[in-house]
Protein backbone atom coordinates (compact mmCIF):
# COMPACT_ATOMS: atom_id res chain seq x y z
CA UNK A 1 0.00 0.00 0.00
CA UNK A 2 1.60 3.31 -1.04
CA UNK A 3 1.92 6.21 1.45
CA UNK A 4 -0.68 8.28 -0.36
CA UNK A 5 -3.31 5.58 0.09
CA UNK A 6 -2.47 5.31 3.78
CA UNK A 7 -2.71 9.09 4.22
CA UNK A 8 -6.06 9.10 2.46
CA UNK A 9 -7.28 6.30 4.74
CA UNK A 10 -6.25 8.20 7.90
CA UNK A 11 -7.75 11.44 6.58
CA UNK A 12 -11.10 9.77 5.87
CA UNK A 13 -11.06 8.13 9.32
CA UNK A 14 -10.36 11.48 10.95
CA UNK A 15 -13.33 13.08 9.19
CA UNK A 16 -15.76 10.43 10.39
CA UNK A 17 -17.11 10.92 13.89
CA UNK A 18 -17.92 7.76 15.79
CA UNK A 19 -20.04 8.19 18.90
CA UNK A 20 -19.87 5.51 21.60
CA UNK A 21 -22.98 3.45 22.06
CA UNK A 22 -25.28 3.92 25.02
CA UNK A 23 -24.50 0.40 26.26
CA UNK A 24 -20.78 1.20 26.37
CA UNK A 25 -21.38 4.42 28.29
CA UNK A 26 -23.65 2.61 30.76
CA UNK A 27 -20.99 -0.05 31.39
CA UNK A 28 -18.28 2.60 31.92
CA UNK A 29 -20.44 4.50 34.41
CA UNK A 30 -21.41 1.28 36.24
CA UNK A 31 -17.74 0.28 36.55
CA UNK A 32 -16.80 3.73 37.82
CA UNK A 33 -19.58 3.69 40.42
CA UNK A 34 -18.58 0.22 41.58
CA UNK A 35 -15.04 1.45 42.31
CA UNK A 36 -16.14 4.45 44.36
CA UNK A 37 -15.59 4.10 48.13
CA UNK A 38 -18.69 3.69 50.23
CA UNK A 39 -19.34 6.37 52.87
CA UNK A 40 -19.06 5.28 56.48
CA UNK A 41 -22.15 5.31 58.62
CA UNK A 42 -21.90 8.18 61.10
CA UNK A 43 -22.81 7.57 64.69
CA UNK A 44 -24.11 10.47 66.75
CA UNK A 45 -21.50 12.15 68.92
CA UNK A 46 -21.90 11.54 72.64
CA UNK A 47 -23.21 14.43 74.67
CA UNK A 48 -20.42 16.39 76.32
CA UNK A 49 -20.01 15.72 80.02
CA UNK A 50 -20.38 18.88 82.10
CA UNK A 51 -17.22 20.06 83.83
CA UNK A 52 -16.59 20.47 87.52
CA UNK A 53 -17.69 24.10 87.65
CA UNK A 54 -20.90 23.34 85.73
CA UNK A 55 -21.74 20.45 88.07
CA UNK A 56 -21.02 22.67 91.09
CA UNK A 57 -23.23 25.42 89.68
CA UNK A 58 -26.04 22.94 89.08
CA UNK A 59 -25.67 21.53 92.61
CA UNK A 60 -25.96 25.01 94.12
CA UNK A 61 -28.88 26.08 91.98
CA UNK A 62 -27.41 27.55 88.80
CA UNK A 63 -25.09 30.28 87.63
CA UNK A 64 -26.67 33.26 89.45
CA UNK A 65 -26.52 31.43 92.78
CA UNK A 66 -22.88 30.52 92.18
CA UNK A 67 -22.11 34.18 91.35
CA UNK A 68 -23.67 35.26 94.64
CA UNK A 69 -21.72 32.65 96.61
CA UNK A 70 -18.45 33.74 94.95
CA UNK A 71 -19.21 37.40 95.66
CA UNK A 72 -19.88 36.61 99.31
CA UNK A 73 -16.64 34.60 99.48
CA UNK A 74 -14.59 37.47 98.01
CA UNK A 75 -16.24 39.96 100.36
CA UNK A 76 -15.52 37.66 103.32
CA UNK A 77 -11.88 37.32 102.33
CA UNK A 78 -11.57 41.06 101.89
CA UNK A 79 -13.12 41.83 105.27
CA UNK A 80 -11.03 39.10 106.89
CA UNK A 81 -7.81 40.46 105.38
CA UNK A 82 -8.34 44.10 106.40
CA UNK A 83 -7.44 44.98 109.92
CA UNK A 84 -10.19 46.60 112.03
CA UNK A 85 -8.43 49.95 111.86
CA UNK A 86 -8.89 50.07 108.11
CA UNK A 87 -12.66 49.54 108.17
CA UNK A 88 -13.08 53.28 108.44
CA UNK A 89 -11.85 53.56 104.85
CA UNK A 90 -14.82 51.48 103.79
CA UNK A 91 -17.48 52.92 106.08
CA UNK A 92 -16.59 56.61 106.10
CA UNK A 93 -17.71 57.00 102.49
CA UNK A 94 -21.13 55.62 103.39
CA UNK A 95 -21.67 57.68 106.52
CA UNK A 96 -19.92 60.87 105.44
CA UNK A 97 -18.32 61.22 108.87
CA UNK A 98 -14.84 62.00 107.63
CA UNK A 99 -13.09 62.42 104.32
CA UNK A 100 -11.41 59.42 102.74
CA UNK A 101 -7.70 59.67 102.10
CA UNK A 102 -7.30 57.99 98.72
CA UNK A 103 -3.50 58.10 98.87
CA UNK A 104 -2.57 56.94 102.38
CA UNK A 105 1.05 56.98 103.48
CA UNK A 106 0.94 53.31 104.40
CA UNK A 107 -0.19 50.49 102.21
CA UNK A 108 -2.72 48.68 104.39
CA UNK A 109 -3.17 45.81 101.91
CA UNK A 110 0.37 44.55 102.19
CA UNK A 111 0.88 45.09 105.92
CA UNK A 112 0.08 42.50 108.53
CA UNK A 113 -2.74 43.39 110.77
Amino acid sequence: MPNDDLDDLFASAARQRIDPSEALLDRVVADALALQPRPLALSPAPAPRPGLLARLALALGGGPVLAGVCTAAVAGLMLGYFSPTTYDYLTSGLTGAEAIDLFPTTDFLSSEG
